[in-house]
């Protein structure tokens, strides 16, 4: 049997375990969007719960039928006394759905148009999501700024992704200001996280491929006596080396990447 057919049958199986997975994913999506909705009274620690039985639940999941675990370095670079910022590569869906486990209750930083997808957007207002009109410039930032401080005030986490949107491996895209932005007017330190899980979950891909998905969370970035295009500029540069650092060769050449 010739290389080419062996690939072509490997995906085909990997495209079936995939499938498995959504099976699980999609109805414990809605059961647990709805569980966060009956209970938008409950304190946040209690609403925090429910979302992180549902991403152990997922990520057991992608364990079982896509063969895809994780690894986390940098754990004790989390801040426990304060509020602070997370800025994380953006490669994958599996980052939206892993990210919160490792962190104390977050707020993410979202597209507003988000928050009106039923169910899934109704979750993300009752987690408190910061949601932003991108296409209204400074009465954006100044959203985030207000909304921002005012999380962080209460000890809780902003969380954004700097580049805005999901960038397939070995491609580039510049990082937005908003969140250094946020950490200058602020004051609140960044936390900045790398991965490689677009490696085994691209974007736009139905396969999910079998390894181990490496997270490197970094020493926290003190925004005082900095201008936002330092911060961003000393965020991104972390990341995208950490990035590169942690890359899996192999799996980039199956990609086609390299």
């Amino acid at each position: 049997m010739k290389n080419s057919e062996v690939s072509t049958l490997y995906k085909l199986w990997l495209g079936l375990r995939s499938s498995l997975y959504w099976l699980v994913f999609l109805p414990s999506t809605l059961l647990f969007s709805i569980l966060v909705l009956l209970f938008f009274w409950a304190p946040i620690g209690f609403r925090v719960g429910l979302i992180k039985t549902w991403i152990r639940i997922n990520l057991a999941w992608i364990r079982i039928t896509c063969g895809l675990g994780y690894r986390v370095e940098g754990q004790e670079n989390i801040p426990r006394d304060e509020g602070f910022i997370v800025m994380s590569k953006h490669s994958s869906t599996w980052e939206t759905i892993a990210l919160q486990l490792f962190f104390p209750p977050m707020v993410w930083v979202v597209k507003r148009e988000l928050m009106w997808i039923p169910f899934f957007g109704w979750g993300l207002k009752a987690m408190d999501a910061i949601g932003i009109n991108r296409g209204t410039g400074r009465k954006a930032i100044r959203q985030l700024v207000e909304e921002g401080r005012e999380r962080m005030a209460q000890g809780r986490i902003v969380m954004l992704f700097p580049e805005g949107t999901r960038v397939y491996p070995g491609q580039y895209k510049p990082f937005k200001i908003g969140g250094a932005i946020l950490a200058a007017k602020t004051g609140y330190k960044i936390v900045p996280v790398a991965h490689n899980a677009g490696e085994y979950w691209p974007r736009h891909s139905w396969i999910k491929w079998p390894g181990t998905i490496q997270v490197v969370i970094g020493p926290p970035i003190d925004p005082k006596g900095k201008k936002p295009d330092q911060i961003i500029q000393e965020v991104e540069q972390w990341i995208v080396e950490t990035t590169e650092q942690i890359s899996d060769r192999e799996q980039l050449r199956r990609l086609g990447v390299l």
